[in-house]
């Protein structure tokens, strides 16, 4: 609760009396995919490999290994690759507007 609370930006007696059992959840969720602070061990792990270090950063930092896991995002693209948007979007050339014109 802390650490969305840091995160947010937002007090936990705010959290805890505001939002929505169904935004909690939400977020709890999106943490266990994206875990807090999981950038700067990336940024970390790549200092590290420019130093010399040959093991794997998922290895080193579990949070990066929870980020490896792509078969959710995968399957969120295949309905995009279906979409009109995505159709449009790679009819666009030279500039052309992909919604249309803009009034």
């Amino acid at each position: 609760m802390f650490e969305l609370a840091h995160t947010l930006k937002t007090p936990v007696y705010k959290i805890m009396e505001e939002m929505p059992y169904e935004e909690l959840v939400t977020w709890s969720v999106y943490f266990g995919r994206r875990p807090i602070l999981w950038r700067e061990d990336l940024r970390t792990a790549y200092l590290m490999r420019a130093q010399g270090v040959k093991e794997s950063p998922e290895k080193i930092f579990p949070s990066l290994s929870r980020l490896s896991d792509t078969s959710e995002t995968k399957d969120s693209l295949k309905g995009f690759k279906t979409s009109g948007l995505f159709s449009k979007l790679l009819g666009a050339k030279d500039g052309d507007f992909v919604l249309g014109e803009i009034e």
